[in-house]
């Protein structure tokens, strides 16, 4: 057999042991996260930061989303990198919309921390109320249900921290759904497979005396991975991490195929640094229906198309389950029709994120050293 056929018959052997682990898993998670959310015990104080930079059309509707929650003691601070920040007016809109919620607005960053989302997460994390035993944090362009803080409360009854696994909703552009559909099937089902070992950033919840024996924000001020890092302070730090048992949906804020291109190497670069050899699974995984597809071509090699049936029907069944459940928006379906475009893409954009220590993000440009981010200078 050619030498190019076997590792097209092991990546692909690969990837449908990967679906038949993950997909029972998925079926599980998704059973689960119909059911209500109903607070196991007490529902303790919480602070939600939302840390916020510059505006776009559809904030001020996530922030209002992120106002109406089903909890009975909670407040949300609305942190600004500074005074001047354009997102000001959403954060006013949605405190009109929602104001019977105990909200507050600062503004401000460490200088300590290169990192901008962290720089302004320590902030907020010094603003909290003192009564606040969990803090959480969700990302401007997550916008959580009304049960969200009691996923967190449930969580953290028998946990010191949360995370979530986001979805991609409201993607925009063809490159921008491929990217979203890529997101929702292969990354979400990773993010279950790890079970909570690996934190995902778009929002997640810590007990407060759990942040504090870490360092609090601080500790992982200069980490590009921020969620990542955090998650493995506190597992160092002997404390527990685990899995919400539903998702929140994340709006996609990148439109143009330029944006979703920057996005996707600035995501790849994130987890390579952070998470070197799952991110080289993510690469072997990904390259096997592109090598399958090749191997039949040169080479006639049999059951390359039953393996590649086999990869395309899971990944498709992941979507579509996902699209009904979290979704709701139809992109997903119209990105099934440009799959074969994926299995191009997909391997060629992780490929090129094996290369290159540089990423742009809210405006900068950051230089990676390790897992860590510097300000470039150029």
């Amino acid at each position: 057999m050619n030498v190019l056929a076997g590792i097209a018959l092991c990546c692909g052997a690969l990837s449908l042991l990967r679906y038949a682990i993950a997909l029972p898993m998925l079926s599980r998670w998704l059973r689960r996260g119909r059911v209500r959310s109903i607070p196991k015990g007490n529902t303790p104080a919480i602070t939600l930061l939302k840390p916020l930079y510059g505006d776009r059309p559809d904030l001020a509707d996530d922030l209002e989303a992120t106002l109406r929650q089903n909890y009975p003691d909670f407040e949300v601070l609305f942190v600004h990198e500074r005074e001047d920040d354009p997102a000001l007016g959403a954060t006013a809109a949605a405190t009109r919309a929602v104001p019977d919620v105990p909200v507050r607005a600062i503004a401000g960053r460490a200088p300590e921390a290169t990192n901008p989302k962290v720089a302004v997460l320590i902030e907020g994390q010094a603003a909290a109320r003192p009564e606040s035993t969990i803090i959480a944090s969700a990302d401007c362009d997550a916008h959580p249900d009304p049960l969200y803080l009691r996923d967190i409360a449930n969580a953290l009854d028998d946990a010191d921290a949360v995370s979530f696994v986001p979805v991609l909703f409201d993607t925009r552009g063809w490159l921008g759904r491929l990217a979203g559909f890529a997101v929702n099937t292969d990354a979400l089902l990773g993010i279950l497979m790890a079970r909570g070992f690996a934190m995902t950033g778009a929002t997640i919840g810590i007990r407060r005396d759990a942040l504090e024996a870490v360092g609090g924000w601080s500790v992982v001020g200069d980490r590009i991975a921020d969620d990542y890092a955090m998650g493995c302070a506190l597992r160092k730090a002997g404390k527990r991490t685990v899995l919400a048992q539903r998702a929140v949906r994340v709006r996609a804020d990148h439109g143009t195929a330029a944006e979703t291109t920057t996005w996707m190497l600035r995501w790849a670069r994130t987890v390579r640094v952070a998470a070197p050899l799952p991110y080289l699974g993510a690469l072997i995984l990904a390259s096997a229906p592109l090598l399958l597809i090749v191997a039949r071509s040169l080479y006639a090699t049999p059951g390359t198309l039953w393996m590649l049936a086999g990869i395309a029907l899971a990944r498709v069944g992941t979507g579509i389950a996902v699209e009904l459940r979290y979704v709701w928006d139809g992109s997903t379906r119209r990105a099934l029709l440009a799959l074969p475009l994926l299995w191009i893409i997909e391997p060629l954009g992780l490929l090129a994120g094996l290369f290159g220590n540089r990423v742009e993000w809210r405006g900068r440009r950051y230089r990676l050293r390790g897992d860590r981010a510097t300000l470039d200078p150029q």
